[in-house]
């Protein structure tokens, strides 16, 4: 007969067996290979100097699925392409960031029976390209800039709030995707083919 102690040490072993593990969820890639790619009369173009996305409070960008830095720089790999024989296109990312701001929610009797908004996430991309030709005698620059905002509700699990934080990227990247492409074709036009 086994002892007291035992039939419990076996249930409790048995209990932790049976815990499952949730796979982090799978977001797609954020991508711009399904558009037109802005050919420039350039012979090589060039992301530099790195952006380095800001880390601590209030910056979150590097919990997102897709970090704003990250589709800037896909960005920056599916929609340009050096076509030219000579010069050179300098891009760089002036900042790509994703902010969390804290609301006020309702408390005591209300707020147990509403709910509210509780965090705001913003982000933000700025980019600029400059193109020169091979002995310096034109060149031009574009700059455009993109702003996204959304809130979450306070109930929000993990996996809604990062469903929240790829959409608001997605969102971002195609508002950032129209305004610099058309920035470009309108400060870049000796250089776009």
């Amino acid at each position: 007969m086994l002892s007291r102690g035992a039939v419990i040490a076996l249930a409790l072993l048995v209990l932790a067996a049976c815990e499952t593990t949730v796979a982090p969820r799978q977001f797609p890639e954020i991508t711009f290979r399904h558009l037109s790619p802005i050919r420039l009369d350039v012979a090589k173009i060039t992301y530099a100097p790195r952006y380095r996305a800001p880390v601590g409070t209030p910056n979150v960008g590097q919990e997102f699925p897709t970090p704003p830095v990250v589709a800037a720089e896909r960005w920056i790999a599916d929609r340009l392409v050096a076509v030219g024989a000579s010069g050179e296109a300098i891009v760089s990312i002036r900042r790509a960031t994703a902010t969390e701001t804290r609301l006020k929610v309702k408390k005591g009797v209300t707020g147990a029976f509403t709910t509210d908004q509780a965090w705001r996430y913003d982000g933000y991309i700025e980019m600029s390209i400059k193109a020169v030709d091979l002995n310096g005698q034109r060149s031009a620059t574009a700059t455009a800039a993109a702003r996204q905002s959304q809130t979450v509700p306070e109930d929000a699990s993990l996996d809604g709030r990062e469903a929240v934080w790829f959409g608001l990227v997605e969102k971002l990247m195609r508002r950032f995707d129209s305004a610099f492409a058309a920035q470009i074709r309108k400060d870049l036009t000796g250089f776009v083919k």
